[in-house]
């Protein structure tokens, strides 16, 4: 059973990081906005509705509403990106603007500015897919911590969470170990999981 305590806890802990979240999103509108206009202007011209940033995970990295010609960007698909991919995502969708449809005149007018475009369309989607994966191993590895101290499902369910990132788990290993030492029984009952885990670590090949 979880405590007032740990509920109120992870209430706090929700709430200041969906405020975190609204702060972050504003941050990479403001830089999105910029970004956008200034390769607009050097290279298709095309009159736009405005910048948003979104959090799809598993649908489109960007889209723009030929209606509004306002455009929408995932925030996984300009953080933490080649700056080559971010500005030929840019490209793309400004491209869609004078042609709609993926069609080989669509293609050349991309190509125009950036003729290396499949070779750096498909590196960007490999750090889109880096960051949501990244991404979702953090919350999922928060939320268990979130659970009430003392239980060994829980170490189960947070040594599973951690294998999704190495990096993550490498600096998470350290608060797992401190909690398993407030109950013995516990830590008993997680020992091999620990020992479990650092092996599939050590087994895995990680990519930075």
């Amino acid at each position: 059973m979880v405590s007032l305590y740990t509920s109120k806890k992870t209430k706090a802990n929700t709430e200041e990081q969906e405020s975190f979240d609204r702060a972050s999103l504003e941050m990479y509108q403001s830089f999105m906005q910029g970004y956008v206009r200034r390769i607009n202007e050097a290279t298709f011209k095309v009159a736009i509705g405005g910048v948003r940033i979104g959090l799809a995970k598993y649908s489109r990295l960007a889209q723009i509403n030929l209606k509004t010609r306002v455009l929408t960007f995932s925030k996984y698909a300009i953080e933490n990106v080649p700056e080559r991919g971010r500005r030929y995502l840019v490209l793309h969708e400004l491209a869609h603007v004078k042609e709609s449809s993926h069609n080989q005149h669509f293609w050349d007018l991309v190509g125009r500015f950036e003729p290396d475009y499949r070779q750096v369309g498909r590196s960007l989607e490999i750090a889109f897919k880096g960051n949501v994966q990244k991404e979702d191993s953090v919350n999922n590895a928060d939320n268990v911590i979130a659970l009430e101290r003392g239980s060994a499902e829980q170490f189960k369910l947070f040594l599973g969470a951690l294998q999704g990132n190495h990096k993550t788990a490498a600096s998470k290993r350290q608060e797992a170990e401190q909690l398993a030492l407030g109950e013995d029984s516990t830590k008993a009952a997680v020992d091999d999981s620990l020992i479990e885990w650092e092996s599939l670590c050590l087994d895995e090949d990680f990519i930075d």
